[in-house]
């Protein structure tokens, strides 16, 4: 009997630390998964805010722009934050780019970029000697630049004459994707790849483990489908630079360091040249180029405005027109980084 009770006793006892074990699993299973739900509530949160930061960037612009005019007598008893801001404004009404300006909103925090398009090469306004200079500074190998530019030429141009080595409709490439040649200008950059002979390796560079020496590096950052034509020496790049005919190192080295003023600190109220003649007399730049140089004349705008909540980031990339007190979207692209 004694034995009965005992082993009854044990039974009671397995079943219990059964329950036991069940009952913690499912505990633990049921706060794993609020604890899984609590984040991807939080990184939801964090995503909207980064969002609606990234996009108050692009209104920050407009209070920027519109202060152009006015900003000398605010720069009068500003603050360091505010002092930063207004001397940005300054330096974008004489050309130069306004970069990753940083501002705390709320619990995140705003990087702005605010660049005039005239820094990039307008891509409806290059000839075959421009194309040249393009391809050789990407580092494409020269026998593919006439394959490369006659297709160009042969998708922007009205005819459909074929150069003799370009490609129109009729050609394999385009029968065999079943769109035909545009023979118009450009929208945006991206639709280089709808040419012959164009790829993301020519637009957007090597991919790692290419070696140093046959490196592609990508033109794409170096174009744009909005631009007047000239280039605005206060905030191309040295890529872009170096693309223009007729300039050396030497010269586009000078305009690096002689654009960011006397005190050689980018961000500050003497950066930029006060006119292109002055770029050339600081330079050294052969003066047969300055009708295809600027430094004032902003008609686009490209803006890169970044929201950043808790390491959960957003960005707004737009492009704008500039007419006047007129702010006119022309692209925008939303994206979580």
């Amino acid at each position: 009997m004694s034995r009965s009770i005992n082993h009854k006793r044990g039974a009671a006892l397995v079943i219990a630390l059964w329950v036991i074990l069940l009952l913690t699993l499912l505990v633990g299973g049921f706060a794993f998964e609020m604890h899984v739900e609590a984040d991807i509530v939080s990184y939801y949160r964090k995503r909207l805010k980064a969002q609606h930061i990234a996009r108050s960037g692009v209104e920050l612009s407009k209070v920027i722009l519109s202060k152009m005019d006015e900003v000398d007598e605010e720069l009068q008893g500003a603050n360091d934050d505010e002092e930063a801001l207004l001397v940005g404004v300054v330096n974008l009404s004489r050309g130069v780019a306004i970069r990753e300006l940083t501002r705390t909103i709320g619990e995140g925090t705003l990087t702005l970029t605010i660049e005039p398009e005239e820094g990039r090469r307008g891509i409806n306004e290059l000839t075959d000697a421009d194309w040249e200079e393009i391809l050789d500074q990407a580092n494409i190998p020269q026998d593919q630049w006439a394959d490369i530019i006659d297709s160009f030429f042969d998708w922007t141009d009205e005819d459909d004459l074929a150069r003799l080595n370009g490609a129109e409709s009729d050609d394999p490439f385009y029968e065999e994707r079943g769109y035909q040649v545009k023979n118009a200008k450009l929208d945006t950059v991206d639709e280089l790849l709808l040419i012959k002979h164009f790829d993301e390796e020519l637009l957007y560079g090597s991919p790692p483990g290419v070696d140093e020496e046959d490196r592609i590096t990508g033109i794409a950052g170096w174009l744009t489908a909005w631009s007047h034509g000239k280039i605005n020496v206060n905030t191309a790049s040295r890529e872009v630079l170096m693309t223009l005919r007729d300039i050396d190192e030497f010269a586009v080295d000078d305009i690096l360091e002689y654009r960011v003023g006397v005190d050689g600190e980018a961000g500050t109220r003497d950066d930029g040249f006060e006119s292109v003649q002055d770029a050339i007399a600081q330079t050294g730049m052969n003066p047969s180029i300055a009708d295809r140089l600027t430094v004032r004349d902003i008609h686009f705008l490209r803006i890169t405005s970044i929201g950043d909540v808790g390491g959960v980031k957003a960005g707004v990339w737009a492009v704008i027109r500039v007419e006047g007190d007129q702010l006119l979207p022309l692209y925008w692209r939303e994206e979580q980084l």
